[in-house]
């Protein structure tokens, strides 16, 4: 368990040297209108809600959203395609799994972040996603997100609304 220490810390080390990087590179892909979605959940059960509100509100259809939940343990009997855990990092925050290798491979529209708690690994894979636009919560790092939304006790649909409100100022919608 002692292991489990170094590797989130290990981890911390490589996500702050890639931030430097990002941020002197300053890359961004270009994207005018949404149309591809990379969304973080904290629960797999919120997917089906969270998903019904997006499509409403981006107007974007069913089979363009992909979902990725962080579960610090599994069940043994428990398969969640959509879901990662700290054994899918190697040393120095490296991704080990081939579902988030391809996941950080794709190209997206918009990242949004509705998880409630910060996360080491969730935040490397945000760092890391070939998103053009990002999207999340004001008491996260300021410097992962294009867009900072402020949410005391996080309402889905307010959030929603208020991005929908944001989008359309940027033309993204």
């Amino acid at each position: 368990m002692i292991f489990t220490g170094f590797k989130r810390k290990s981890a911390q080390f490589f996500f702050n040297k890639q931030l430097q990087k990002l941020l002197s590179n300053n890359k961004k892909y270009a994207s005018n209108k949404v149309s591809s979605v990379l969304v973080f959940l904290d629960d797999i059960s919120e997917k089906k809600s969270v998903q019904e509100s997006l499509m409403e509100t981006l107007q974007v259809v069913e089979n363009q959203f992909e979902f990725i939940v962080f579960k610090n343990k599994f069940q043994k009997k428990q398969v969640c395609d959509a879901c990662f855990s700290p054994k899918d990092f190697g040393w120095s925050g490296k991704v080990k799994s081939e579902k988030l290798n391809a996941i950080l491979t794709k190209k997206y529209d918009l990242l949004i972040n509705y998880s409630k708690v910060e996360n080491i690994y969730r935040n490397l894979l945000i760092l890391q996603t070939k998103a053009a636009f990002k999207v999340g919560f004001s008491h996260f790092d300021n410097r992962l997100y294009d867009l900072m939304l402020e949410g005391g006790k996080i309402d889905i649909e307010l959030f929603n609304s208020e991005l929908k409100k944001y989008l359309k100022i940027l033309n993204k919608i």
